[in-house]
This record gives C-alpha cells, sequence and structure tokens, in this order.
C-alpha cells in the first residue's frame, strides 16, 4: 500500500452532517419562509458588500437553538464548525456583524414564529383549538441600586439646563446620579434628553425610583417575596403542539389585565380564533371577561377557591369562607352549619386607575340565621352581630364561576399545564435570565428569538416522531440501555 497516496475529491459543506439533523430543518425552513418575509437588501456603493441577510437569519437562529449567546463565540463558530458554516452558507461575519443583524432584523423574529404557527397548521399538527395563557417575569439588565430618584433627576435636569445648583447638591448625590453627571461619553444634550425620559417615566409609572441602565424595567414582586428590577413577561401556547403562539412584554407588576392584548396577539399570529382560552385566577376580572365574550371565545379561568381545593390548600377552619358553598340557583352560600346567607346588597367601589372598570362587591348574610346558631362565637367575631360574605365581581364573573364547576370544564381547564413547559425551557435551556438586552421592545425581539428557536425544535421533534418506525423505537432503547447500563422494561405498541 501507498502511504503517500492522495485522493481527488468533492467535499461540500453538509458532507459530514447527517441527513436528519436538525441544521438541516432549520435551513430548509429559512430558505423556505424567507422570500415572505420582503426584506429590501441594502447595496452598498462602497467597500465590501453586506452579509447576505438569509444566511445570517439561519446563523442566529440555529445558534440559539445550541443555546449559543455569545455574538463572539457564533462568530468563531461560522469560522471553524462544520455545521455552523453549513447553515450559514460558509459566511463568516466578524463579532459586530453578528450584533449588529441580530439587533436590526429582530423585529422579523415575530413573523418567523408566525410561519412556525403557519407550518404546524399546514402539517395538520393542529388547529389551535385550545390556547393557555400565563405571565412571569425576567431580570431586567439593570443592578436593583443602580436606580435614580425624582429629587435628583430634577436637580441633574436644573444643572445641566444652566440653572444655580449648589456644590453640596451635587456633592450628596448617589453614585448612579454622580455616574451620569460625570460621564465624559456623553454630551450635556444627551444627558438632558435621558433625564428627560426619566422624569417622563416618574409621571408614567408612579414609581419613586427608575433604573438608570434600562429605564423601562419596572420593580416588581418575585416569587420570594423580593422586589426586583424586572420585565413582565406574557406567552400564550397551543395545547396541541405546546408552540409558542405570542409572546408580549409589558411594565405593568402584576397580570390583571394582560389576557386581552396577549390573546389578540396570539390570535394575530395563528390567524384564527381558537375556541378555548385558558388562563390563571389572577386574569379573573370584567376586563378579560368582556373580551372573551366580545370575541366569542370560550373562557376558562377557575375561581380562587379552585385552585387551592386541586393542592389541598383549603383553610382547615370550617368556619372559614374557603368552606362556604356557593349555591348557583339560590345566589347563596351555605354555612358550615346549614344555613344560606342570601344576597342583599351590592355596591361599587371606585378603581384606583380611571381607565379600569369599577370594582363590584356583592354581600350576602343571614342575621336571624346567625342570632340563633350555636356555633356563632366559632363564625363571628366578637364585635359582629352575624356573618356577612363578601364575593367579588359581576355577574359575568358568576357565570364563570358557575360554569367552572362543570367537569368538562374543569377538564378542559387541566390542559393549561401545557404553557409551564415553555416558560421553564426558556428560563433553564435558554437562559433568558442571563441575555444581556435593554429596553421593552429589544428584551421582546431577543425573546421572539427564543420563541423561534424553541418552535423550530418542537416542530422538529414533532415530524421526527412521526416518521419513526417502530424498529427505529426499539433500537433506540436497546442503544440507551446498553451506553447507560439500564435496563428498560418498554412496551411499544
Amino acid at each position: 500500500m501507498n502511504k503517500n497516496q492522495s485522493k481527488l475529491g468533492i467535499i461540500t459543506l453538509d458532507s459530514n452532517i447527517p441527513k436528519d439533523h436538525i441544521s438541516r430543518f432549520v435551513v430548509d425552513f429559512i430558505e423556505e419562509v424567507y422570500p415572505m418575509l420582503n426584506i429590501k437588501e441594502s447595496k452598498k456603493k462602497k467597500g465590501r458588500e453586506s452579509l447576505p441577510i438569509d444566511s445570517m437569519l439561519k446563523l442566529l437562529v440555529y445558534a440559539k437553538i445550541e443555546h449559543v449567546e455569545s455574538a463572539k463565540y457564533i462568530a468563531d463558530m461560522a469560522k471553524y464548525h462544520e455545521i455552523y458554516r453549513f447553515v450559514s452558507d460558509d459566511v463568516r461575519p466578524s463579532e459586530r456583524s453578528v450584533q449588529r443583524y441580530r439587533r436590526e432584523y429582530g423585529c422579523y423574529f415575530e413573523v418567523l414564529v408566525q410561519m412556525t404557527l403557519k407550518k404546524a397548521s399546514d402539517l395538520k399538527l393542529t388547529d389551535f383549538n385550545h390556547v393557555a395563557i400565563d405571565g412571569t417575569i425576567k431580570k431586567a439588565y439593570n443592578s436593583n441600586n443602580n436606580v435614580i430618584t425624582k429629587k435628583e433627576t430634577q436637580i441633574l435636569l436644573d444643572y445641566f439646563n444652566g440653572l444655580s445648583i449648589s456644590p453640596e447638591q451635587l456633592d450628596k448625590l448617589h453614585k448612579p446620579a454622580q455616574k451620569i453627571l460625570e460621564n465624559k461619553d456623553m454630551d450635556v444634550e444627551d444627558k438632558i434628553e435621558l433625564l428627560y425620559d426619566i422624569k417622563t417615566q416618574f409621571t408614567f409609572t408612579g414609581q419613586d425610583k427608575i433604573p438608570v441602565n434600562d429605564i423601562e424595567a419596572r420593580f416588581m414582586k418575585g416569587k420570594k417575596g423580593n422586589f426586583m428590577i424586572t420585565y413582565n413577561i406574557q406567552s400564550a401556547v397551543d395545547y396541541d403542539t405546546k408552540l409558542i403562539c405570542a409572546i408580549n412584554v409589558t411594565q405593568n407588576p402584576t397580570d390583571h389585565y394582560e389576557l386581552p392584548p396577549i390573546a389578540e396577539r396570539a390570535i394575530q399570529n395563528i390567524k384564527t380564533t381558537p375556541k378555548y382560552i385558558s388562563a390563571d385566577t389572577i386574569y379573573l376580572n370584567q376586563i378579560s371577561l368582556s373580551y372573551l365574550a366580545d370575541k366569542k371565545i370560550d373562557g376558562l379561568i377557575p375561581t380562587r377557591k379552585q385552585p387551592k381545593e386541586k393542592i389541598g390548600k383549603i383553610n382547615e377552619n370550617p368556619y372559614h369562607k374557603d368552606n362556604f358553598e356557593y349555591n348557583h340557583t339560590l345566589d347563596a352560600f351555605k354555612c358550615p352549619e346549614g344555613h344560606y346567607l342570601h344576597f342583599f346588597s351590592k355596591y361599587t367601589e371606585p378603581h384606583k386607575d380611571p381607565d379600569k372598570p369599577d370594582k363590584i362587591k356583592r354581600l350576602y348574610n343571614n342575621y336571624e340565621a346567625c342570632k340563633h346558631c350555636s356555633a356563632r362565637n366559632k363564625c363571628c367575631s366578637s364585635s359582629q352581630t352575624h356573618r356577612t360574605i363578601t364575593e367579588y365581581g359581576s355577574e359575568m364573573q358568576k357565570a364563570m364561576n358557575q360554569k367552572m364547576e362543570k367537569q368538562e370544564y374543569k377538564d378542559e381547564y387541566a390542559k393549561r399545564s401545557s404553557v409551564e413547559g415553555p416558560f421553564g425551557i426558556l428560563k433553564e435551556q435558554f437562559q433568558i435570565e442571563k441575555e444581556v438586552v435593554i429596553g421593552m421592545t429589544r428584551t421582546e425581539e431577543r425573546l421572539y428569538l427564543d420563541a423561534l428557536a424553541y418552535n423550530l425544535i418542537r416542530l422538529y421533534n414533532i415530524t421526527q416522531e412521526i416518521k419513526n418506525t417502530k424498529e427505529d423505537l426499539e433500537n433506540f432503547c436497546e442503544r440507551e440501555s446498553i451506553i447507560h447500563q439500564l435496563k428498560l422494561d418498554v412496551t411499544i405498541f
């Protein structure tokens, strides 16, 4: 054998890439939908030509699928890694080019998410019969200590506008305000513009401190009870495929009135109106119910008591409101002693926000029954002559409560848990908390890139499962048992 013998052959970019690799799925998808984006590529009169947008989109999406966030790392992989070279058509961008394309074409990520939903519909994987909605918070790229107060903002504005400010006032400014004062990279006009933007945020939010690095973020309460500078992230998920239908980034610290905007966005993206929309108890209010009624959507929102029953956290005190059973026919609450507390009055309580509807309170009691009840001392406080149950909500809310007591709706609502999975994957695998983005718009664009990568992985996995034969599954189980030295007792139908 001649060891020095050379061979002549043709090697393509995809020569060593398996036929069923997800990178091929990404490339085929982007090439299929790219013409529909109608992106006009600008041509430079001087210098090197711009990098192909479709190639850069493929690179950005595949890098996100691989959970790669660093622009420098993406640029290096596009030079040296076979699969990255294949998906990017052997385009070799710099770190700055990766950052620029991700920023400038971020507005198209939501459109591409729409394309994934259309593909799922075309493949008849779903008819978007049930869409589940939920919210979470995402940390902003801003420390809790890097904030400025309203007083400090006004002092700096007066100073830069030429008004007389004493040196003592400037010396008392906290570190974030001092940084704005001493920043040599910003001219006076830019500083004044930033301070006016911060002042606007004070008026808009009513908060007493505004983050300096990301002025659109808000102090919100986390699950552990601590306050963090975050954004409120709303998502809508299809039950059948677990695909993300929509994402909405808001500044509102609670989810109370977020159902209409996220539902409207989901309908826009899936191009149809779902039969069911399910949401957590916090969304149960007049605005949400009116929206669902106007859209003729069968809403599924439980009462506060139903989740407690599900997890076994009904108050142990037998005379707590949780243990008063509501009778829809009589419009009355049955107490633990068997007496009925009937409706006797209702009144409205003006909402603190004039744009929100007034709160409706309905009162139930039975003075005569309480007067002669042997358990009166256990049920009422020493200052009470009788027990009164206060129920919040309008007639629409009462109708929703009655509907959610039916077993068919309880079974349908049980599907809502599908919304939790994508959030967990975005947080744990895609590490959205570590993404360095500033501003509400940029945050939303980056989250849509995460959603696009997630949806493509879901579509790829679903199509692969459809193609898998019984023999493929048996071989997979056998291979895994050998690799991990496990005994797998599996029955494949």
